[in-house]
């Protein structure tokens, strides 16, 4: 079995194992489930550890309302439904059906201009320069190991787009070993993703521009999140607040290529 195929199949299987409704409840507990889960921050109560750096991610996309977005291995399609209810004309990619099937089903429930459609990052079936805004949580360390991947990116975003993703760096040893003890089991095909792999990814692309973002604030990964539901309030973490107050001190004073996050900026 290809690399390839054992990620979808990977995909597949987890995608099977979540039934629809945890994912697209009526559209506006919809809005406030995707906000704390993917863009309030972990020291703000969030519910993932990667809800600062997604929030930033997002406030760099600007206002949104009638561009053409493509939600670049948009998984279930979270990301994409979110940017479509503020307006966007989205369209989304997985190597998954079983994504794909949840995503488009949702977006006919909302009523929303968006498609999802079943496709590989190799082989894109867009037009050439068809979108002005690309974005992605997680999911160029999926598709960086693919050679055409990078070239297909470019070909389909017009002149002056921008592309951003959200991913996790491994420049840092340290932080590499404190994953070794914190990671559940890998997804197939997982690539670690460096700046300089990150470069050469993206070697046509007119600027290439990362933003790296935490250091002991990383440490937040080792905190188990607990059970939530959209009724529960939010609850702030004063000391995780502190820590990364901290690591902003330390990145200011030179020890970004050391962080275990990045927002990666694509322009063509």
């Amino acid at each position: 079995m290809t690399v390839k195929a054992a990620e979808q199949l990977w995909h597949d299987s987890w995608y099977r194992a979540h039934p629809f409704a945890s994912y697209y409840p009526d559209p506006a507990d919809f809005i406030e489930h995707f906000r704390r889960s993917h863009l309030t921050p972990f020291c703000d109560g969030g519910w993932s550890w990667w809800g600062d750096a997604r929030r930033e991610m997002l406030q760099m996309l600007g206002e949104v309302r009638g561009k053409h977005i493509l939600d670049y291995g948009c998984g279930s399609g979270n990301l994409g439904i979110y940017l479509a209810l503020q307006g966007a004309q989205v369209s989304g990619f997985d190597l998954s059906p079983e994504g794909i099937k949840i995503a488009q089903r949702a977006a006919e429930q909302y009523r929303l201009d968006a498609r999802f459609e079943t496709m590989d990052a190799e082989s894109l079936t867009y037009p050439d320069q068809s979108f002005d805004l690309v974005v992605g949580f997680g999911v160029l360390h999926h598709v960086i190991k693919y050679p055409k991947a990078g070239s297909q990116l470019l070909r389909v975003m017009r002149p002056g787009a921008r592309a951003l993703f959200h991913e996790t760096l491994w420049d840092n040893p340290l932080i590499n070993l404190a994953r070794r003890f914190t990671m559940r089991e890998q997804e197939a095909g997982d690539a670690h993703l460096t700046a300089a792999s990150l470069r050469e990814f993206a070697r046509g692309f007119a600027a290439v521009k990362l933003h790296p973002r935490h250091l002991l604030y990383m440490l937040k990964r080792t905190v188990k999140i607990p059970p939530h539901h959209i009724t529960h309030p939010l609850k702030p973490r004063p000391f995780w607040r502190a820590v990364k107050s901290a690591d902003s001190i330390l990145v200011r004073a030179g020890l970004s290529r050391w962080c275990g996050e990045v927002i990666v900026e694509l322009i063509r």
